[in-house]
């Protein structure tokens, strides 16, 4: 199954959660915001969110300091 993060194609052959990707791909310590297709998805859905075909997820990490 093709999905796409931060516009770069990814796959996977099995399931996966939202918060198993974010572990894989992203520091657990750091704060983040994810989109999956254009909407926000709350912090306390991604344990529950499953990553579809063609997905399209989008994740951002504030920067200090501007």
């Amino acid at each position: 199954m093709n999905f796409y993060i931060n516009g770069k194609k990814a796959a996977t052959t099995s399931d996966l959660k939202l918060t198993d990707l974010l572990k894989e791909s992203f520091s657990t310590k750091g704060s983040y915001a994810v989109a999956i297709n254009g909407e926000f998805v709350p912090k306390s859905k991604y344990e529950t969110i499953i990553i579809n075909s063609e997905d399209k997820i989008e994740v951002v990490s504030p920067h200090p300091g501007g």
